[in-house]
């Protein structure tokens, strides 16, 4: 198409002629996507970017002017935005990899510093003695309500309250040195 045609069928697109806006969009849009592919190498994102500019040309069209020829406007505006496009795919693609380094590295420090916490934590239940760290394993670990235990262990429940309660102040007293590493 030349440039007059195109002109008029984009001064009756901006009047709201829905036939001149199919036209234009047939005249030009396998081409635009061929184009644009050949910026991206990915011929969805092309067709979306195309279909995108004809979206927005649309809505647009009042407030539109093209100064250029019609066929320059569209193979520009295909042009520039598979360049933001490219630009949004590498700023994403650094984003990603900066983050996911981060992120590796905190995960690391995460499972180090738990690592390290359960070893101090199961250091300090084997330095209690024996039946007190059973009371506690099964109200920790096993998930045991104290009457629960007391029936399990034939003692009073009175027992393991006071078994749990030492277990826990010989913790705080294991892990005091420790907690503010971990905070």
């Amino acid at each position: 198409m030349n440039p007059e045609p195109d002109q008029k069928l984009f001064d009756r697109i901006r009047q709201g002629d829905v036939k001149a806006f199919e036209t234009l969009f047939r005249a030009y849009y396998s081409i635009l996507c061929h184009y644009a592919t050949r910026y991206l190498k990915d011929t969805t994102e092309a067709e979306e970017i195309v279909q995108r500019l004809f979206v927005r040309l649309w809505e647009n069209r009042k407030n539109l002017k093209i100064d250029s020829s019609v066929r320059n406007y569209l193979f520009r505006a295909v042009k520039n935005q598979c360049l933001n496009h490219l630009r949004h795919l590498q700023i994403k693609d650094e984003y990603l990899k900066a983050a996911t380094s981060e992120n590796d590295t905190d995960i690391d420090e995460q499972v180090e510093e738990q690592a390290e916490m359960l070893r101090l934590v199961e250091k300090a239940i084997a330095s209690m003695p024996e039946k007190r760290q059973e009371i506690f394993r099964l109200s920790r670990q096993e998930g045991l309500k104290y009457r629960e235990i007391a029936q399990c262990l034939s003692i009073s429940v009175k027992t393991v309250e006071t078994q749990i309660s030492l277990a826990l102040k010989t913790l705080r007293h294991s892990l005091k040195n420790h907690l503010s590493f971990f905070l």
